[in-house]
């Protein structure tokens, strides 16, 4: 199986823990670049009329939705063999969607040396990926606020943040605008980030102010290319043995297995259940786990160690819920969890737990994954002089 390219969504270094750790070796740098002059922006983010088409279904097939088919439809597989593959099928036909709109609010709170906080971090990410000459567009922001903290002003300041990143590849706009365009927190993220009392799919939704990057207007890139032919004609056994070959070998950075968790490894999904929706043409599943057998498996550690920038983590608790269309894409997903472990960077290290709950939603409809806001919004950014310095 080729190995394809990931754009994971998982929340990167999001623990509070993981950027505190680090908070004292970055601050010099940061007091540095607040000194810069700011070029304020606007740049479009969500509101609770977004995600229209969260509740239709893709018009397409996943990847992999014959062997879905199969899971499903199988009388040789228990519920949590069958929800174990599921997990693993709707993340590899995730990664190979021509088109993607995602949405993530993550709420955790931390413990470390003696000091609490919690964190909101919501990611709003979309993608029109490669097809033939057209390489693709990438718009995709992260917001991180603190609240109900004891930590000091510098390391809370520190920890709020923002970033947006849109890549445009198509020159047909006014100013031709095909590049890469960063904007970033404008200010004390204390001060300046909030909950703006809107709601989106239930979920309370942050703002920031933002101000031009840094390296705005950078070269473009090719977005990840999708596979040309779903491979549904390999045979269940054959795909599930390629997805755990990748996984296995695989760069951390380039999984494509969601929430850390390699429900493929041997009696890690302990019991399961799997529910025809009364509303529509999907499935509502649940997982149990073995947090012995999860904590012994290497490669779950390692992408958890990784995605908050720890060493010798160990989940505490896992709960794990996902709606998946019958075509065999996400719907949405839930990971509650609870972890301990260090956390930190380099030579800084701190005993630390944490836990959070972290929602997921998506859509494929075009209306959802349009790039017609952002590149409108940049190019007249660009023609009225802001992104001047």
């Amino acid at each position: 199986m080729t190995k394809q390219v990931s754009r994971k969504f998982s929340s990167k270094k999001a623990a509070i823990a993981a950027i505190a750790a680090v908070a004292a070796v970055v601050l010099a740098a940061t007091l540095l670049l607040s000194a810069c002059a700011a070029v304020e922006a606007d740049p479009p983010t969500v509101d609770e009329t977004y995600f229209g088409g969260y509740s239709t279904k893709p018009a397409f097939d996943g990847y992999y939705s014959a062997q879905v088919d199969e899971v499903l439809n199988s009388t040789a597989l228990n519920d949590a063999t069958k929800a174990a593959y599921l997990w693993a099928l709707a993340s590899y036909n995730w990664g190979q969607t021509s088109q993607y709109a995602m949405f993530q609010n993550k709420v955790g709170d931390t413990v470390l040396d003696g000091n609490e906080g919690t964190m909101a971090y919501q990611q709003y990410h979309k993608e029109k990926r490669a097809d033939g000459d057209y390489k693709g567009e990438k718009y995709h922001y992260t917001i991180k606020h603190i609240y109900d903290s004891n930590f000091s002003s510098t390391v809370a300041g520190l920890l709020e943040d923002a970033r947006v990143r849109l890549v445009v590849n198509s020159n047909g706009y006014s100013g031709d605008t095909a590049g890469l365009y960063r904007f970033e927190v404008n200010g004390d993220g204390a001060e300046v980030t909030a909950f703006t009392g809107q709601k989106l799919l239930g979920e309370d939704i942050l703002a920031t102010k933002w101000r031009k990057g840094d390296d705005f207007g950078g070269n473009g890139e090719e977005i990840h290319k999708t596979g040309i032919v779903a491979e549904n004609t390999k045979s269940l056994d054959e795909v599930i043995a390629a997805i755990k070959s990748d996984i296995q070998t695989c760069n951390v950075d380039d999984r494509l297995i969601q929430g850390n968790i390699n429900t493929l490894a041997d009696g890690v999904v302990t019991g399961a259940t799997i529910e025809k929706a009364t509303d529509g043409d999907y499935y509502n599943v649940t997982m149990t786990f073995d947090l012995a057998k999860l904590n012994a498996d290497a490669r779950s550690i390692e992408f958890l160690n990784s995605d908050n920038s720890a060493k010798n983590m160990q989940w505490d608790s896992l709960e794990v819920s996902f709606e998946m269309w019958s075509c065999g894409l996400f719907k949405s997903y839930s990971i509650e969890e609870r972890w301990t472990g260090e956390v930190g960077a380099v030579i800084i290290w701190y005993e630390g737990s944490a836990s959070a709950v972290n929602h997921v939603y998506f859509s494929y409809t075009d209306e959802d994954c349009s790039m017609e806001k952002e590149i409108a919004y940049l190019t007249e950014f660009i023609e009225s002089g802001g992104a001047e310095e």
